[in-house]
């Protein structure tokens, strides 16, 4: 051997698929992703209670009711009922009628880094079923979250 390494042709493929699995893993920084109908938002180096409490203020700031067990094991539910004001939030499909129930979970991923999850379900009288109509609204919704937790 000349002090040459020998690598055998199907080496570059480590490389690559290191950068596939990262182009599809989660997004970083603090910011926020999608998926179906739910959506996230990363919040790093926070207290879990102050979090649990940020959720509880924004939603309920923006006329959501959390529903009974609302909050326990960082599982919230959020029930809002359509109107006027709804729809300039949500948009038109949120009127008289409608219900949107918001359910958010707070989950550690590391040490000091939780990840908010909203899902909105619109009920029309059939039973909740997953929306992504209002998902513009949810995720101002997290980022307030985020800027909350940061002040409180």
């Amino acid at each position: 051997m000349n002090g040459f390494v020998r690598f055998p042709p199907f080496s570059c493929l480590g490389p690559a698929l290191i950068l596939f699995l990262a182009a599809c893993g989660p997004t970083g920084g603090g910011g926020g992703s999608v998926s179906g109908s739910g959506f996230s938002r990363k919040i790093e180096f926070a207290p879990r209670y102050n979090i649990e409490k940020a959720v509880m203020i924004v939603f309920q700031a923006d006329d959501f009711q959390p529903l009974p067990g609302s909050g326990v094991g960082g599982r919230f539910a959020f029930l809002r009922k359509g109107d006027g004001v709804g729809q300039e939030r949500f948009g038109e499909w949120f009127g008289p009628g409608v219900s949107l129930r918001a359910e958010v979970d707070v989950t550690e991923v590391e040490f000091g880094i939780h990840r908010v999850r909203c899902t909105l379900l619109a009920n029309r009288g059939d039973g909740f079923v997953p929306t992504s109509q209002g998902d513009r609204r949810g995720k101002v919704l997290l980022k307030r979250v985020k800027q909350l937790t940061e002040v409180l």
